[in-house]
Protein backbone atom coordinates (compact mmCIF):
# COMPACT_ATOMS: atom_id res chain seq x y z
CA UNK A 1 0.00 0.00 0.00
CA UNK A 2 1.40 2.97 -1.14
CA UNK A 3 2.07 6.34 1.65
CA UNK A 4 -0.70 8.15 0.33
CA UNK A 5 -3.30 5.57 0.74
CA UNK A 6 -2.34 4.65 4.02
CA UNK A 7 -2.22 8.60 5.21
CA UNK A 8 -5.72 8.41 3.69
CA UNK A 9 -6.94 5.19 5.37
CA UNK A 10 -5.71 6.55 8.65
CA UNK A 11 -7.89 9.91 8.01
CA UNK A 12 -11.00 8.09 7.48
CA UNK A 13 -10.90 6.35 11.01
CA UNK A 14 -10.17 9.25 12.68
CA UNK A 15 -12.52 11.18 11.12
CA UNK A 16 -15.03 8.40 11.91
CA UNK A 17 -14.07 8.31 15.55
CA UNK A 18 -14.63 12.65 15.80
CA UNK A 19 -18.13 12.12 14.46
CA UNK A 20 -18.79 9.29 16.63
CA UNK A 21 -17.54 11.03 19.69
CA UNK A 22 -20.26 13.29 19.86
CA UNK A 23 -23.62 12.48 21.53
CA UNK A 24 -26.14 11.36 19.10
CA UNK A 25 -29.54 9.40 18.79
CA UNK A 26 -28.93 5.59 18.15
CA UNK A 27 -30.39 7.06 14.45
CA UNK A 28 -28.70 9.68 13.48
CA UNK A 29 -25.68 7.51 14.77
CA UNK A 30 -26.08 4.84 12.47
CA UNK A 31 -26.97 6.70 9.30
CA UNK A 32 -23.95 8.91 9.60
CA UNK A 33 -21.19 5.73 10.51
CA UNK A 34 -22.69 4.27 7.43
CA UNK A 35 -21.95 7.57 5.52
CA UNK A 36 -18.55 7.34 6.73
CA UNK A 37 -17.83 3.91 6.41
CA UNK A 38 -19.08 4.29 2.67
CA UNK A 39 -16.60 7.02 1.68
CA UNK A 40 -13.80 5.30 3.81
CA UNK A 41 -14.50 2.13 1.60
CA UNK A 42 -15.36 3.21 -1.69
CA UNK A 43 -18.47 1.07 -1.58
CA UNK A 44 -21.56 1.82 -3.65
CA UNK A 45 -23.72 0.80 -0.69
CA UNK A 46 -23.19 0.39 3.19
CA UNK A 47 -26.11 -1.22 5.66
CA UNK A 48 -25.47 -1.87 9.43
CA UNK A 49 -27.55 -4.58 10.80
CA UNK A 50 -27.97 -5.82 14.32
CA UNK A 51 -28.03 -9.18 15.62
CA UNK A 52 -31.42 -10.28 17.70
CA UNK A 53 -30.36 -13.22 19.70
CA UNK A 54 -33.65 -13.78 20.81
CA UNK A 55 -35.21 -13.90 17.17
CA UNK A 56 -32.08 -15.75 15.82
CA UNK A 57 -32.47 -12.34 12.91
CA UNK A 58 -30.48 -9.98 11.41
CA UNK A 59 -31.97 -6.96 11.48
CA UNK A 60 -31.09 -4.22 8.72
CA UNK A 61 -31.01 -0.77 10.95
CA UNK A 62 -30.07 1.72 7.64
CA UNK A 63 -28.62 1.32 4.30
CA UNK A 64 -27.18 4.11 2.49
CA UNK A 65 -25.35 4.66 -0.95
CA UNK A 66 -26.81 3.39 -4.23
CA UNK A 67 -30.33 1.06 -3.64
CA UNK A 68 -32.16 -0.84 -5.73
CA UNK A 69 -35.62 0.65 -6.67
CA UNK A 70 -37.11 -1.01 -3.86
CA UNK A 71 -34.73 -0.77 -1.33
CA UNK A 72 -35.42 1.37 1.91
CA UNK A 73 -32.97 3.55 3.87
CA UNK A 74 -34.34 2.83 7.21
CA UNK A 75 -36.36 -0.46 6.79
CA UNK A 76 -39.12 -1.04 9.05
CA UNK A 77 -38.76 -4.54 8.96
CA UNK A 78 -35.99 -6.01 7.12
CA UNK A 79 -34.50 -8.91 8.45
CA UNK A 80 -32.29 -11.93 7.16
CA UNK A 81 -32.35 -14.94 9.41
CA UNK A 82 -28.93 -16.87 10.05
CA UNK A 83 -29.72 -19.74 7.83
CA UNK A 84 -31.33 -17.08 4.73
CA UNK A 85 -28.41 -15.61 5.05
CA UNK A 86 -24.97 -16.97 6.67
CA UNK A 87 -22.99 -13.45 7.00
CA UNK A 88 -22.38 -13.96 10.48
CA UNK A 89 -21.76 -17.50 12.10
CA UNK A 90 -23.63 -16.87 15.48
CA UNK A 91 -21.39 -20.00 16.95
CA UNK A 92 -18.20 -18.67 15.99
CA UNK A 93 -15.24 -18.30 18.39
CA UNK A 94 -13.17 -16.16 16.07
CA UNK A 95 -15.16 -13.10 14.27
CA UNK A 96 -13.44 -11.89 11.04
CA UNK A 97 -13.92 -9.86 8.00
CA UNK A 98 -14.59 -11.42 5.10
CA UNK A 99 -14.89 -10.69 1.14
CA UNK A 100 -18.19 -12.13 -1.44
CA UNK A 101 -17.59 -12.28 -4.94
CA UNK A 102 -20.18 -13.14 -6.72
CA UNK A 103 -17.68 -14.84 -9.28
CA UNK A 104 -17.04 -16.88 -6.61
CA UNK A 105 -17.54 -20.48 -7.27
CA UNK A 106 -17.15 -21.43 -3.74
CA UNK A 107 -19.43 -18.88 -2.20
CA UNK A 108 -22.73 -19.32 -0.86
CA UNK A 109 -25.86 -18.97 -3.43
CA UNK A 110 -27.89 -17.26 -1.33
CA UNK A 111 -25.69 -14.88 -0.87
CA UNK A 112 -24.57 -14.35 -4.02
CA UNK A 113 -28.21 -13.97 -5.22
CA UNK A 114 -28.81 -11.44 -2.11
CA UNK A 115 -25.86 -9.37 -4.26
CA UNK A 116 -27.32 -10.08 -7.57
CA UNK A 117 -31.03 -8.86 -7.09
CA UNK A 118 -29.15 -5.55 -6.01
CA UNK A 119 -26.94 -5.26 -8.90
CA UNK A 120 -23.75 -5.51 -6.83
CA UNK A 121 -20.66 -7.25 -8.04
CA UNK A 122 -18.62 -8.09 -4.45
CA UNK A 123 -19.61 -7.65 -0.95
CA UNK A 124 -17.38 -6.69 1.92
CA UNK A 125 -18.90 -8.25 5.52
CA UNK A 126 -17.56 -7.06 8.98
CA UNK A 127 -18.78 -8.41 12.40
CA UNK A 128 -19.14 -5.62 14.92
CA UNK A 129 -17.76 -6.67 18.47
CA UNK A 130 -19.09 -5.42 21.60
CA UNK A 131 -17.97 -6.94 24.67
CA UNK A 132 -16.46 -9.66 22.73
CA UNK A 133 -19.81 -10.91 21.16
CA UNK A 134 -21.35 -10.14 17.35
CA UNK A 135 -23.03 -7.13 18.08
CA UNK A 136 -24.00 -6.67 14.34
CA UNK A 137 -21.97 -5.87 10.95
CA UNK A 138 -21.15 -3.54 8.33
CA UNK A 139 -22.31 -4.94 4.71
CA UNK A 140 -20.41 -2.58 2.24
CA UNK A 141 -21.29 -3.38 -1.15
CA UNK A 142 -19.84 -2.11 -5.16
CA UNK A 143 -21.31 -2.29 -8.12
CA UNK A 144 -20.95 -4.65 -11.49
CA UNK A 145 -17.82 -2.92 -12.81
CA UNK A 146 -16.51 -1.38 -9.57
CA UNK A 147 -13.03 -2.98 -8.41
CA UNK A 148 -13.64 -6.29 -5.68
CA UNK A 149 -12.71 -5.43 -2.35
CA UNK A 150 -9.28 -6.57 -1.36
CA UNK A 151 -7.80 -7.69 2.15
CA UNK A 152 -6.41 -4.18 2.70
CA UNK A 153 -10.24 -3.30 2.32
CA UNK A 154 -10.38 -5.77 4.90
CA UNK A 155 -8.37 -4.50 7.09
CA UNK A 156 -9.54 -0.93 7.14
CA UNK A 157 -13.19 -2.58 7.47
CA UNK A 158 -11.93 -3.93 10.48
CA UNK A 159 -10.74 -0.86 11.78
CA UNK A 160 -13.58 1.64 11.14
CA UNK A 161 -15.94 -1.78 12.91
CA UNK A 162 -13.65 -0.97 16.28
CA UNK A 163 -14.46 3.02 15.81
CA UNK A 164 -18.31 2.56 15.28
CA UNK A 165 -18.68 -0.35 17.77
CA UNK A 166 -17.21 2.26 20.61
CA UNK A 167 -19.78 4.83 19.36
CA UNK A 168 -22.15 1.99 19.62
CA UNK A 169 -21.07 1.31 23.30
CA UNK A 170 -21.92 4.86 24.08
CA UNK A 171 -24.87 5.64 22.68
CA UNK A 172 -26.32 2.05 24.47
CA UNK A 173 -25.40 3.18 27.50
CA UNK A 174 -27.79 6.65 27.35
CA UNK A 175 -30.39 3.92 25.57
CA UNK A 176 -33.72 3.29 27.40
CA UNK A 177 -34.00 1.74 30.50
CA UNK A 178 -36.61 -1.19 29.43
CA UNK A 179 -33.87 -2.35 27.60
CA UNK A 180 -32.56 -3.43 31.04
CA UNK A 181 -35.54 -4.29 32.10
CA UNK A 182 -36.30 -6.35 29.72
CA UNK A 183 -33.61 -8.21 28.96
CA UNK A 184 -30.93 -11.12 30.41
CA UNK A 185 -27.74 -9.78 31.06
CA UNK A 186 -26.01 -12.93 30.60
CA UNK A 187 -27.48 -14.49 27.33
CA UNK A 188 -28.62 -11.56 25.08
CA UNK A 189 -32.22 -12.89 25.37
CA UNK A 190 -35.27 -12.05 27.20
CA UNK A 191 -35.76 -12.15 30.83
CA UNK A 192 -38.91 -13.70 32.56
CA UNK A 193 -40.91 -10.23 32.39
CA UNK A 194 -40.43 -9.73 28.77
CA UNK A 195 -41.51 -13.65 28.11
CA UNK A 196 -44.57 -13.15 30.86
CA UNK A 197 -45.37 -10.26 28.79
CA UNK A 198 -45.43 -11.66 24.86
CA UNK A 199 -47.38 -14.96 26.20
CA UNK A 200 -49.82 -13.00 27.83
CA UNK A 201 -50.40 -10.89 24.67
CA UNK A 202 -50.44 -14.25 22.42
CA UNK A 203 -53.29 -15.51 24.87
CA UNK A 204 -55.26 -12.18 24.31
CA UNK A 205 -55.05 -12.17 20.34
CA UNK A 206 -56.00 -16.40 20.85
CA UNK A 207 -59.11 -15.23 22.66
CA UNK A 208 -60.43 -13.34 19.75
CA UNK A 209 -58.71 -15.37 16.65
CA UNK A 210 -58.54 -18.74 18.20
CA UNK A 211 -54.72 -18.90 16.71
CA UNK A 212 -53.17 -21.17 18.38
CA UNK A 213 -49.65 -20.07 21.06
CA UNK A 214 -47.64 -23.04 22.04
CA UNK A 215 -44.90 -23.03 24.52
CA UNK A 216 -41.46 -24.34 24.74
CA UNK A 217 -39.63 -24.95 27.90
CA UNK A 218 -36.32 -25.96 28.34
CA UNK A 219 -33.74 -27.13 31.01
CA UNK A 220 -29.78 -27.60 30.57
CA UNK A 221 -28.45 -30.98 31.81
CA UNK A 222 -25.36 -30.50 33.47
CA UNK A 223 -25.15 -27.05 34.38
CA UNK A 224 -24.54 -28.13 37.91
CA UNK A 225 -21.66 -30.11 37.42
CA UNK A 226 -20.11 -27.62 34.86
CA UNK A 227 -20.18 -24.59 37.81
CA UNK A 228 -19.21 -27.24 40.32
CA UNK A 229 -16.10 -28.96 38.45
CA UNK A 230 -15.26 -26.12 36.15
CA UNK A 231 -16.02 -23.42 37.41
CA UNK A 232 -18.54 -20.66 37.24
CA UNK A 233 -17.12 -19.12 33.90
CA UNK A 234 -17.67 -22.84 33.02
CA UNK A 235 -20.90 -22.34 33.44
CA UNK A 236 -21.83 -18.92 31.55
CA UNK A 237 -20.28 -20.42 29.09
CA UNK A 238 -22.65 -23.29 28.86
CA UNK A 239 -25.57 -21.16 28.97
CA UNK A 240 -24.74 -18.53 26.28
CA UNK A 241 -24.13 -21.96 23.82
CA UNK A 242 -27.78 -23.19 24.55
CA UNK A 243 -29.05 -19.65 24.16
CA UNK A 244 -27.30 -19.29 20.67
CA UNK A 245 -28.81 -22.51 19.75
CA UNK A 246 -32.20 -21.40 21.11
CA UNK A 247 -31.79 -18.33 19.26
CA UNK A 248 -30.59 -19.88 15.80
CA UNK A 249 -34.07 -21.74 16.22
CA UNK A 250 -36.26 -18.81 16.99
CA UNK A 251 -35.06 -17.03 14.15
CA UNK A 252 -37.04 -19.49 11.76
CA UNK A 253 -40.27 -18.68 13.47
CA UNK A 254 -42.10 -15.63 12.78
CA UNK A 255 -43.00 -13.42 16.00
CA UNK A 256 -41.42 -15.92 18.44
CA UNK A 257 -39.77 -15.17 21.15
CA UNK A 258 -36.86 -16.43 23.09
CA UNK A 259 -35.83 -15.94 26.96
CA UNK A 260 -33.79 -17.25 29.67
CA UNK A 261 -36.30 -17.02 32.77
CA UNK A 262 -33.94 -19.03 35.53
CA UNK A 263 -30.61 -19.82 36.25
CA UNK A 264 -30.74 -23.06 33.57
CA UNK A 265 -34.07 -22.47 31.82
CA UNK A 266 -35.46 -21.12 28.84
CA UNK A 267 -39.15 -20.33 27.93
CA UNK A 268 -39.83 -19.90 24.10
CA UNK A 269 -42.93 -18.58 23.27
CA UNK A 270 -44.14 -19.55 19.64
CA UNK A 271 -47.41 -17.57 18.47
CA UNK A 272 -49.54 -19.55 15.43
CA UNK A 273 -47.91 -22.43 16.08
CA UNK A 274 -49.80 -25.85 16.91
CA UNK A 275 -48.39 -28.46 19.06
CA UNK A 276 -47.73 -30.55 16.23
CA UNK A 277 -45.87 -27.43 14.72
CA UNK A 278 -43.76 -26.58 17.86
CA UNK A 279 -42.84 -30.60 18.44
CA UNK A 280 -39.83 -30.00 15.13
CA UNK A 281 -39.35 -26.63 16.20
CA UNK A 282 -38.20 -28.24 19.67
CA UNK A 283 -36.05 -30.43 17.89
CA UNK A 284 -34.31 -28.11 15.89
CA UNK A 285 -33.25 -26.60 19.22
CA UNK A 286 -31.70 -30.16 20.08
CA UNK A 287 -29.71 -30.07 16.68
CA UNK A 288 -28.48 -26.83 16.59
CA UNK A 289 -26.95 -27.54 20.19
CA UNK A 290 -25.56 -30.62 18.58
CA UNK A 291 -23.35 -28.83 16.22
CA UNK A 292 -22.21 -26.54 19.14
CA UNK A 293 -20.54 -29.66 20.66
CA UNK A 294 -22.01 -29.33 24.13
CA UNK A 295 -22.83 -33.07 24.96
CA UNK A 296 -25.16 -32.33 27.85
CA UNK A 297 -28.49 -31.68 25.87
CA UNK A 298 -31.51 -29.82 26.89
CA UNK A 299 -34.80 -31.62 28.32
CA UNK A 300 -37.43 -29.83 26.98
CA UNK A 301 -41.54 -29.65 27.18
CA UNK A 302 -44.15 -28.17 25.08
CA UNK A 303 -47.07 -27.39 25.92
CA UNK A 304 -50.05 -25.48 23.74
CA UNK A 305 -53.50 -24.74 23.27
CA UNK A 306 -54.28 -26.98 20.39
CA UNK A 307 -53.01 -29.92 22.71
CA UNK A 308 -55.12 -33.18 22.97
CA UNK A 309 -57.53 -32.21 26.23
CA UNK A 310 -57.60 -28.54 26.58
CA UNK A 311 -60.81 -27.49 28.21
CA UNK A 312 -61.82 -23.81 29.96
CA UNK A 313 -59.81 -20.65 29.97
CA UNK A 314 -56.19 -21.02 28.61
CA UNK A 315 -53.89 -18.80 31.04
CA UNK A 316 -50.30 -18.20 30.81
CA UNK A 317 -49.62 -20.07 34.37
CA UNK A 318 -51.93 -23.52 32.85
CA UNK A 319 -49.56 -22.83 29.19
CA UNK A 320 -46.55 -22.68 31.22
CA UNK A 321 -47.45 -25.11 33.71
CA UNK A 322 -48.34 -27.49 31.56
CA UNK A 323 -44.71 -26.95 29.47
CA UNK A 324 -42.84 -27.22 32.58
CA UNK A 325 -43.96 -30.72 33.93
CA UNK A 326 -43.49 -31.71 30.54
CA UNK A 327 -39.78 -30.61 30.65
CA UNK A 328 -39.64 -32.13 34.19
CA UNK A 329 -40.47 -35.63 32.59
CA UNK A 330 -38.17 -35.33 30.35
CA UNK A 331 -35.20 -34.12 33.17
CA UNK A 332 -36.29 -37.59 34.84
CA UNK A 333 -35.19 -39.69 31.42
CA UNK A 334 -31.67 -38.00 31.97
CA UNK A 335 -31.29 -37.90 28.13
CA UNK A 336 -31.97 -35.21 25.53
CA UNK A 337 -35.40 -35.12 24.59
CA UNK A 338 -38.76 -33.68 23.75
CA UNK A 339 -41.95 -34.40 25.25
CA UNK A 340 -45.72 -33.07 24.54
CA UNK A 341 -47.60 -32.23 27.00
CA UNK A 342 -51.46 -33.34 26.60
CA UNK A 343 -49.76 -36.25 24.76
CA UNK A 344 -46.63 -37.56 26.85
CA UNK A 345 -47.59 -35.74 30.12
CA UNK A 346 -51.25 -35.36 31.59
CA UNK A 347 -52.40 -31.79 31.60
CA UNK A 348 -52.87 -31.48 35.41
CA UNK A 349 -53.54 -28.25 36.99
CA UNK A 350 -49.55 -26.39 37.71
CA UNK A 351 -48.22 -26.53 40.90
CA UNK A 352 -45.54 -24.74 42.60
CA UNK A 353 -42.73 -27.37 42.02
CA UNK A 354 -39.92 -24.88 42.34
CA UNK A 355 -39.61 -21.76 42.94
CA UNK A 356 -38.39 -19.64 39.70
CA UNK A 357 -35.94 -16.89 40.14
CA UNK A 358 -35.06 -13.99 37.71
CA UNK A 359 -32.93 -14.53 35.01
CA UNK A 360 -28.61 -13.88 35.89
CA UNK A 361 -25.56 -15.00 36.81
CA UNK A 362 -25.01 -17.18 40.13
CA UNK A 363 -22.57 -15.19 42.02
CA UNK A 364 -19.88 -16.72 43.68
CA UNK A 365 -20.36 -15.05 46.92
CA UNK A 366 -22.66 -12.67 48.76
CA UNK A 367 -20.19 -9.63 48.40
CA UNK A 368 -19.68 -9.94 44.53
CA UNK A 369 -24.16 -11.09 44.46
CA UNK A 370 -23.94 -7.41 46.40
CA UNK A 371 -21.18 -5.28 44.38
CA UNK A 372 -23.05 -6.57 40.95
CA UNK A 373 -25.97 -5.44 42.28
CA UNK A 374 -24.83 -1.88 42.92
CA UNK A 375 -23.53 -1.10 40.10
CA UNK A 376 -26.65 -2.45 37.79
CA UNK A 377 -28.57 -0.10 40.05
CA UNK A 378 -26.38 2.79 39.58
CA UNK A 379 -26.29 2.04 35.28
CA UNK A 380 -29.78 2.42 35.44
CA UNK A 381 -29.71 5.88 37.94
CA UNK A 382 -27.47 7.00 35.01
CA UNK A 383 -29.74 6.61 32.40
CA UNK A 384 -33.05 7.46 34.36
CA UNK A 385 -31.81 10.92 35.57
CA UNK A 386 -34.95 12.30 33.52
CA UNK A 387 -37.31 10.65 35.07
CA UNK A 388 -39.43 11.58 38.57
CA UNK A 389 -38.05 10.06 41.60
CA UNK A 390 -40.47 7.18 41.94
CA UNK A 391 -40.09 6.11 38.27
CA UNK A 392 -36.16 6.44 38.99
CA UNK A 393 -36.88 4.42 42.55
CA UNK A 394 -38.54 1.78 40.48
CA UNK A 395 -36.32 1.33 38.10
CA UNK A 396 -33.12 1.29 39.76
CA UNK A 397 -34.55 -1.44 42.41
CA UNK A 398 -35.96 -3.87 39.29
CA UNK A 399 -32.68 -3.76 37.71
CA UNK A 400 -30.98 -4.57 41.17
CA UNK A 401 -33.41 -7.20 41.96
CA UNK A 402 -33.32 -9.04 38.93
CA UNK A 403 -29.27 -9.27 38.98
CA UNK A 404 -29.42 -10.63 42.62
CA UNK A 405 -32.26 -13.19 41.04
CA UNK A 406 -34.87 -12.15 43.36
CA UNK A 407 -38.24 -13.22 43.11
CA UNK A 408 -39.71 -10.35 43.94
CA UNK A 409 -39.54 -6.64 45.37
CA UNK A 410 -42.22 -4.07 46.63
CA UNK A 411 -41.42 -0.08 47.27
CA UNK A 412 -43.80 1.28 49.66
CA UNK A 413 -44.34 5.13 51.15
CA UNK A 414 -44.33 5.36 55.03
CA UNK A 415 -47.08 7.49 56.38
CA UNK A 416 -47.69 7.39 60.30
CA UNK A 417 -46.21 4.47 61.16
CA UNK A 418 -47.71 1.97 58.30
CA UNK A 419 -46.86 1.21 55.22
CA UNK A 420 -48.28 0.89 51.76
CA UNK A 421 -47.03 -0.33 48.64
CA UNK A 422 -46.62 1.79 45.11
CA UNK A 423 -45.09 -0.31 43.12
CA UNK A 424 -43.88 -3.82 42.89
CA UNK A 425 -42.95 -6.74 40.90
CA UNK A 426 -43.08 -11.06 41.72
CA UNK A 427 -41.99 -13.46 39.51
CA UNK A 428 -43.87 -16.68 41.01
CA UNK A 429 -47.35 -17.08 42.84
CA UNK A 430 -48.01 -16.91 46.23
CA UNK A 431 -46.12 -13.41 47.31
CA UNK A 432 -48.07 -10.91 49.75
CA UNK A 433 -46.32 -7.70 47.80
CA UNK A 434 -49.79 -5.63 48.30
CA UNK A 435 -49.99 -5.79 51.85
CA UNK A 436 -49.42 -2.59 54.35
CA UNK A 437 -46.85 -3.01 57.24
CA UNK A 438 -47.13 -1.67 60.78
CA UNK A 439 -43.70 -0.23 61.65
CA UNK A 440 -44.59 1.67 65.20
CA UNK A 441 -44.50 -1.95 67.38
CA UNK A 442 -40.78 -2.64 66.58
CA UNK A 443 -38.27 0.48 67.04
CA UNK A 444 -35.32 -2.20 66.19
CA UNK A 445 -36.41 -3.11 62.72
CA UNK A 446 -37.19 0.77 62.11
CA UNK A 447 -34.07 1.67 63.73
CA UNK A 448 -32.08 -1.12 61.56
CA UNK A 449 -33.68 -0.42 57.93
CA UNK A 450 -32.89 3.30 58.31
CA UNK A 451 -29.40 2.52 58.83
CA UNK A 452 -27.89 0.20 56.68
CA UNK A 453 -30.60 -2.09 56.14
CA UNK A 454 -32.30 -5.13 57.58
CA UNK A 455 -32.15 -8.90 56.45
CA UNK A 456 -35.46 -11.37 58.16
CA UNK A 457 -35.90 -15.03 57.76
CA UNK A 458 -38.78 -16.37 57.90
CA UNK A 459 -36.59 -19.01 60.42
CA UNK A 460 -36.22 -16.44 62.75
CA UNK A 461 -38.45 -17.34 65.83
CA UNK A 462 -38.45 -13.69 66.79
CA UNK A 463 -39.24 -12.04 63.04
CA UNK A 464 -42.29 -10.95 62.35
CA UNK A 465 -43.37 -13.47 59.29
CA UNK A 466 -45.96 -10.68 58.10
CA UNK A 467 -42.99 -8.74 56.81
CA UNK A 468 -41.43 -12.04 55.16
CA UNK A 469 -44.60 -12.47 52.84
CA UNK A 470 -44.44 -15.63 51.71
CA UNK A 471 -40.72 -15.86 50.93
CA UNK A 472 -37.76 -17.19 52.78
CA UNK A 473 -35.75 -13.97 52.92
CA UNK A 474 -36.60 -10.41 52.79
CA UNK A 475 -33.88 -7.38 52.77
CA UNK A 476 -35.52 -4.22 53.51
CA UNK A 477 -34.08 -0.18 53.86
CA UNK A 478 -35.92 2.44 54.43
CA UNK A 479 -34.69 6.46 53.04
CA UNK A 480 -36.90 9.25 54.77
CA UNK A 481 -40.74 7.91 54.21
CA UNK A 482 -39.66 5.49 51.56
CA UNK A 483 -39.47 1.74 52.16
CA UNK A 484 -37.56 -0.88 49.84
CA UNK A 485 -38.32 -4.71 50.32
CA UNK A 486 -36.41 -7.41 48.35
CA UNK A 487 -37.12 -11.15 48.54
CA UNK A 488 -35.74 -13.90 48.18
CA UNK A 489 -35.87 -17.81 48.42
CA UNK A 490 -33.39 -18.94 50.07
CA UNK A 491 -32.20 -18.54 53.74
CA UNK A 492 -29.05 -17.20 52.53
CA UNK A 493 -29.44 -15.26 49.17
CA UNK A 494 -30.10 -11.57 50.58
CA UNK A 495 -26.96 -11.80 52.54
CA UNK A 496 -25.50 -8.31 52.03
CA UNK A 497 -28.23 -6.86 49.85
CA UNK A 498 -29.72 -4.50 52.52
CA UNK A 499 -26.39 -1.97 52.22
CA UNK A 500 -26.95 -1.91 48.88
CA UNK A 501 -30.31 -1.50 48.44
CA UNK A 502 -30.04 1.76 51.26
CA UNK A 503 -27.52 3.29 49.04
CA UNK A 504 -29.29 2.73 45.63
CA UNK A 505 -32.68 4.28 47.56
CA UNK A 506 -31.06 7.30 48.88
CA UNK A 507 -29.29 7.60 44.93
CA UNK A 508 -32.04 7.27 43.54
CA UNK A 509 -34.74 9.79 45.10
CA UNK A 510 -31.40 12.27 45.44
CA UNK A 511 -31.48 12.26 41.84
Amino acid sequence: MDSDLARSRLRSVARLSRVLSEPREMSELLETAANEVRFALGASSVAIGHLERDRGVIATLIKVGALADWEQAQPTELTSTLQELPMVDLLAHDAAGYVLNINDPQADPEAIRHLTVRGKACALVIPILLDGRIWGQVFATRAVGEAVFEDADIELGEALSAVLASGLAQAERFSRVEHLVYSDPLTGLANRRAIDLALERALVEYQVTNIPVSVVMADVNGLKFANDNEGHQAGDRLIRACADAISQSAGRVPRSLAGRIGGDEFAIILPGLALEEAEPFANSILNALEKSMYPGGLAIGVSSTSAPGVSGEVTSRRLLGWADEAQYAAKREGSSRVLLAGRDTPLTEPIERRRRRRSGPVWATNAERANNALEAGLRVLVMSAQLSPIDRLVAVIDAAADVIGAVGWVVSIIDGGTTRAVAFSTVRDGLDVTSGQDLTNDPTWWEAASGVGVLVRADDETADLARVRGCSTVAAAVSGSWLVEVLGDTDDHLVGVSATLRALLGSALAG
